[in-house]
């Protein structure tokens, strides 16, 4: 459009009327459009011949929400004149991508939001001039192994008690389920079956079997992760649990889209990974064929966002007869940045409703919603570590 109105001005215009100040502005006009296309064509030629050879360089893993510096330097274009760069990831999306000034060029710097496992990384490089009249884009892959595991939420002291005070773990004197290897003398209302007959036949005297308790706390924790838009907090709060060894030495995890539970850690927090780009929700299915003893201290990490989620949840409890424990967590709501009509014009950014804001305005309901069900809930602020 300029260098069209460039030429318009210039030879329609300021030729006609003899106006060299018309005809002087319309073949600058003209010429700047031609410089940066030139600078522009050029510069992205440079970037796509040096881009041959080079790695992805970066590293096997990056957290959600955490600035990462890779190895990647930006450093072709130092003395280049009127041009400019830009970099962003088409796969995985979901990734900020910004480039900082470095001795030498400059550095990338990325923010994933959504956890994943890739084997491949797509780069979107764009070349455009400083007067934004002109750009060219062109994408390079690589293949690579890495992925993007959910930032951990905070380990506050509040939080740490609350984690072993709960409900949903063993006590030293819960009740007697082990096995029947213990005796006492009969009472009224016990079971005929435990009933020792040879020893009555001995001694005349009614004995029973009663069960072991244990010493040590049984471990009877089972962990489930149900996946779903603004889990992303949620799987934070999990991986504390499993890092802190909450869930205590025996415990047993599922993650929708596994098909195996995870007994260790390092199992249980690749699950997590992979639910992200999981396709379907099998968690509970599986946790279902699970001895009741440990469903009867059943912990559920749920999306922070009400969905198809809750009756599902809702109907493994009532199926297993089991009360879980349902552990939420949430980020908080954003700094909110208002822009102007005309902001919006200029830069092309609109307005649009963020996840972690949506979850926090609605949790109360959600709350309400889990409680009024029967469940325990439990609301996690992973930024502070605290109870929300």
């Amino acid at each position: 459009m300029l260098g069209v109105t460039g030429a318009y001005v210039a030879f329609s215009i300021g030729e006609r009327e003899a106006d060299y100040v018309l005809y002087s502005a319309g073949i600058v006009a003209m010429a700047l459009v031609g410089l940066c296309m030139a600078c522009v064509l050029l510069a992205a030629l440079r970037v796509r011949l040096a881009l041959r050879g080079t790695g992805a360089a970066i590293p096997t893993e990056f957290e959600t929400g955490r600035a990462t510096r890779t190895e990647f330097q930006f450093r072709w274009l130092g003395a280049w004149p009127l041009v400019d760069a830009r970099i962003a990831w088409e796969r995985p999306a979901g990734v900020d991508v910004t480039l900082e000034d470095e001795a030498g060029g400059l550095r990338e710097v990325v923010t994933p939001h959504a956890r994943g496992r890739h084997d491949r990384l797509v780069r979107r490089f764009t070349i455009e001039d400083l007067f934004g009249l002109c750009a060219v884009s062109f994408s390079v892959g690589w293949t690579v192994a890495y992925r993007i595991v959910p930032a951990s939420a905070a380990a506050g002291p509040e939080l740490a008690v609350g984690f072993r005070s709960g409900d949903a773990f063993s006590h030293p004197s819960g009740r007697a389920e082990g096995d029947l290897v213990e005796m006492r003398a009969y009472g009224h209302g016990d079971s005929m079956r435990h009933i020792l007959w040879k020893t009555f036949a001995r001694s005349r005297r009614l004995l029973v079997r009663m069960p072991e308790r244990a010493i040590a706390p049984s471990p009877t924790t089972c962990a489930i992760l149900v996946a779903g838009p603004g889990d992303e907090p949620s799987c934070g709060v999990a991986r504390l649990y499993l890092e802190r060894n909450q869930l205590g030495s025996d415990f047993v995890f599922f993650a929708d889209g596994c098909t195996a539970a995870a007994r260790d850690i390092h199992t249980a927090i690749d699950q997590i990974v992979e639910s992200g780009q999981a396709a379907s929700a099998i968690a509970l299915d599986h946790a279902e064929q699970l001895d009741p003893v440990r469903l009867g201290a059943c912990v559920l990490f749920a999306p922070a966002i009400d969905g198809p989620w809750r009756e599902r949840v809702v109907a493994f409890a009532r199926r297993v007869g089991a009360t879980p424990t349902v552990i939420i967590g949430v980020d908080g709501p954003p700094i909110q940045r208002t822009r102007s009509v005309m902001a919006r014009l200029i830069t092309g950014v609109t307005e649009s409703a963020d996840v972690d804001a949506r979850a926090y305005a609605q949790i109360g309901t959600l709350r309400a919603a889990l409680e009024s069900d029967g469940l325990r809930v439990q609301v996690v602020h992973r930024t502070l570590g605290t109870f929300a």
